[in-house]
């Protein structure tokens, strides 16, 4: 009996050492091996996580390398007032902006280099002292909440190139009018784009806009003009809803 006991422990300490040997098959963590990136060109390496802590700090911005050619401002550090976002940090193209780098900060205005294509959530929500905002052609995404409760915000300029603009973006923001662009690309509002934006008396919709969510001027000003062409969806969707309706000619 002694010795078949004997004999199992000893095969048992052997298949220990074997599985010790071989290695657990586990891969250690680095975010440079993640395959997913949330600027939607499959660069690689991309990264799991939406990054925070930067790679490196150039002035008073701090960035996270997405690949050997981009980054993507995720800190500021500076005081606020006018901000110019350079177009390139130690060789690499800044073409993100990160989720609520300028998040409540005292941001009177942004200029926006022609390199980027996305602004992420959060980025600029808050910023009581912005005035006026121009999305640079080649965005194509602005994520939720970025310009959530810039309350002075009361022009905003959108690109030809979106192609998605995230729920909530422009909500409780001071903005009087709006004009969506003539795209290829954007073809819906999506819910609460525009909620709460109590002095917006004016938004002019064109015929690539195929669907708005129900919710999308909801709590606005009564005063809402919708200015659409006749026989588009928006002159729809304004009779629908009971928003004041212009209909234009098309051209």
């Amino acid at each position: 009996m002694k010795r078949i006991i004997c004999a199992a422990l000893a095969l048992v300490m052997c298949a220990g050492i074997a599985v010790g040997a071989s290695g657990c098959g586990c891969k250690k963590s680095d975010k440079t091996a993640s395959t997913v990136n949330t600027s939607g060109g499959g660069n690689q390496p991309g990264y799991k996580n939406e990054p925070t802590n930067p790679d490196f700090q150039d002035g008073e911005f701090g960035f996270y390398r997405l690949n050997d050619k981009e980054v993507i401002l995720t800190q500021y550090n500076g005081k606020g007032g006018d901000i110019t976002i350079p177009e390139s940090a130690q060789g690499s193209t800044v073409s993100v902006i990160g989720s609520n780098v300028f998040q409540n900060k005292d941001v009177k205005s942004v200029k926006f280099p022609k390199t980027i294509t996305e602004i992420q959530k959060y980025a600029f929500s808050g910023c009581q002292s912005l005035t006026e905002v121009a999305i640079p052609e080649g965005v194509k995404t602005i994520g939720n909440n970025a310009f959530w409760n810039c309350k002075n915000l009361t022009k905003i300029t959108l690109a030809k190139t979106l192609k998605n603009i995230g729920w909530n973006a422009f909500s409780a923001t001071g903005i009087k009018s709006i004009t969506i662009p003539e795209s290829d690309t954007l073809s819906s509002l999506k819910e609460k784009v525009f909620f709460q934006c109590a002095d917006l008396a004016e938004v002019t919709i064109p015929l690539n806009i195929t669907e708005i969510a129900d919710n999308t001027f909801a709590e606005c000003s009564a005063d809402l003009t919708i200015k659409a062409y006749t026989g588009s969806y928006a002159v729809s969707y304004a009779k629908s809803h009971n928003i004041n309706l212009v209909e234009m000619k098309r051209k």
